[in-house]
């Protein structure tokens, strides 16, 4: 038979052996609980139940031989408010203290690579030697020779690029039998302090059986190339220039025979600009269809969600230095547990969206927005959102310099300064919840001294001031998180207050839950590590919205009523 709640009353202990002991404070006298912040989806409101558990602690004289005693135990005594449930950075409160949930989701990312891709790129000279001569120490090998690079990058007319990353390969291979010293220069890439890209390096000398070689990696991040070509008139050109003489350390003369050759390989590989001008081309892409990950109703698993109102606002903002247009071909909510899709209907869903380009002042972006609402009035927004989507699906498409090169050849991007779309949602705390249930799987962190616990009660008093109903239920599981017991063996329900005209609780409503400890779920305690949490809400004075408010909280108290053995 279930055992009445016991009164709260300070900690208490009733011996069923007569005999001298002495007990710990389970709870130290002056110190406070604050469990909330450790089980985040649902606040504190599980949190007592499971780490409540892994209060019990006493300690024995090991003196005397061991005893049964009853122990009640206050074990936790907090309040809860909605910051418990919902996080403050999530939360706005309005003049009259009723809260507004604001989220913002980004809804996909947007690459340089979207605009132009700078591929990587392997130059081979050859140079042989045009007849046969003799060159002394300091001598020339390779007179200057300029070699200009060209890109293919399809429609896109670089001029200029700063980098953010990328290498180049320098490989040589020298039938010369003399060490050779080779510099490579690229006089219209430049450092951060202006000065060129100019580099000397020794290739050891052939021998009759094999080439002389050297082979090196160059940093290029951060270096700004000019890629106009020699005049400075054309586009995607860079140029480079190389020459070579006989290394002054060579003690004798070396004889260059017709045709011996210096092999020169230089590759550039991955090349990531920082900044970009010039004409980016006209470009169409498809983006999608594609979904992305929504948390907002992440540990929602069952149930309804009316509300009252909402608006989202969808923005796209345009940081780089082109016109734009985008067209919302599909957008999609999807309730992957349900197997539910609700997709979005509104005027722009299908409709060329202009979007102009952004301006930039030494480096100073100013982004042009494109900005709607999706409301109640202009779209199916409501059911979009009540259909507790756990990811949202979109296909676009994106339509760069759609009139041509109409900037002169003045496009421009930088590397963290593209284009993003997003999602900003305001939604007034005005609802209608009908066995809505929230689920999640904590670990649990058993404490030693619950192995003597032989049975008991966990009584939590519950003075409810939010307008809900909220009905509990805990699961044991195994080490392959199967469901193997319940520690209730009924859902316990924490009642709602009453509500008055406009709906507002009028006070506070007292309920008392027992959780119920006997031998057998203490057993499947003491070998469990994570337990299943359901919590089951149902707004009151349906089928009335009801508001949440910034007062509104809940008082709990958990007191422990265990049967403990000592001196084993």
């Amino acid at each position: 038979m279930r055992k009445p709640p016991p009164e709260l009353r300070p900690l208490s202990f009733r011996p069923k052996v007569r005999n001298s002991y002495s007990i710990g404070s389970v709870v130290p006298k002056g110190e406070s609980l604050n469990v909330y912040s450790l089980f985040p989806p649902f606040g504190g409101l599980f949190a007592f139940l499971v780490f409540a558990v892994c209060l019990i602690s006493c300690r024995k004289d090991t003196s005397n031989p061991s005893w049964d005693v009853d122990v009640l135990a206050p074990l936790l005594k907090s309040t809860l408010t909605i910051n418990n449930i919902i996080a403050d950075s999530l939360l706005q409160q309005n003049p009259d203290n009723s809260l507004e949930l604001v989220y913002k989701y980004s809804l996909s990312a947007f690459t340089i690579d979207s605009l132009f891709k700078i591929p990587d790129t392997t130059i081979h000279n050859l140079y042989p030697a045009p007849f046969t001569y003799s060159v002394s120490p300091g001598g020339s090998i390779i007179p200057g020779v300029s070699n200009p690079i060209y890109y293919p990058l399809g429609d896109a007319q670089l001029t200029h690029v700063t980098l953010r990353g990328g290498k180049m390969l320098l490989s040589i291979k020298s039938q010369i039998q003399g060490m050779v010293d080779f510099t490579y220069t690229m006089p219209k890439v430049t450092d951060s302090y202006g000065k060129f890209f100019d580099t000397t390096v020794t290739i050891s000398a052939a021998t009759p059986t094999s080439d002389g070689t050297y082979n090196g990696v160059f940093d290029l991040s951060g270096y700004k190339i000019d890629l106009t070509g020699a005049a400075g008139i054309s586009v995607n050109t860079m140029i480079t220039s190389y020459s070579a003489v006989l290394n002054s350390q060579n003690p004798n003369s070396v004889s260059i025979n017709a045709g011996q050759t210096v092999d020169i390989a230089n590759t550039f590989v991955d090349i990531v600009p920082q900044y970009a001008k010039g004409y980016f081309g006209h470009t169409l892409a498809n983006i999608g269809p594609d979904s992305a990950d929504f948390t907002m109703f992440n540990h929602i698993i069952d149930g309804t969600l009316n509300l009252e109102d909402i608006d989202i606002g969808l923005s796209i903002q345009n940081s780089i230095g082109v016109d734009a247009r985008v067209t919302i071909n599909e957008f999609t909510s999807i309730n992957t547990g349900k197997g539910t899709s609700v997709p979005l209907f509104n005027s722009i869903i299908g409709s060329p969206l202009n979007i102009n380009r952004s301006s930039d002042n030494s480096g100073m972006v100013t982004p042009a927005t494109y900005s709607v609402s999706f409301t109640p009035s202009n779209s199916n927004i409501k059911p979009f959102m009540e259909n507790l989507p756990d990811r949202l699906s979109y296909q676009l498409d994106l339509e760069i310099n759609p009139l041509g090169n109409v900037s002169g050849g003045n496009d421009f991007v930088y590397y963290d300064k593209l284009m993003k779309t997003e999602m900003n949602m305001t939604i007034p705390l005005s609802l209608v919840a009908n066995d809505l249930t929230m689920a999640d799987t904590l670990d649990l962190n058993r404490a030693a001294s619950i192995d003597n616990v032989n049975s008991g009660y966990l009584y939590l008093y519950a003075e409810n001031g939010f307008p809900f109903t909220a009905e509990a239920q805990l699961y044991l599981m195994d080490v392959d998180l199967n469901l193997v017991d319940s520690l209730l063996s009924a859902p316990n329900s924490i009642l709602a207050p009453p509500l008055d005209a406009n709906n507002i609780c009028a006070g506070k409503k007292l309920s008392i839950l027992s959780f119920p400890m006997d031998a057998q779920k203490l057993a499947l305690l003491r070998e469990t590590r994570k337990m299943y949490i359901k919590l089951k809400f149902n707004t009151a004075g349906q089928p009335n919205y009801v508001k949440l408010y910034s007062f509104y909280e809940m008082n709990v108290k958990l007191v422990g009523d265990f049967n403990y053995t000592f001196g084993r």
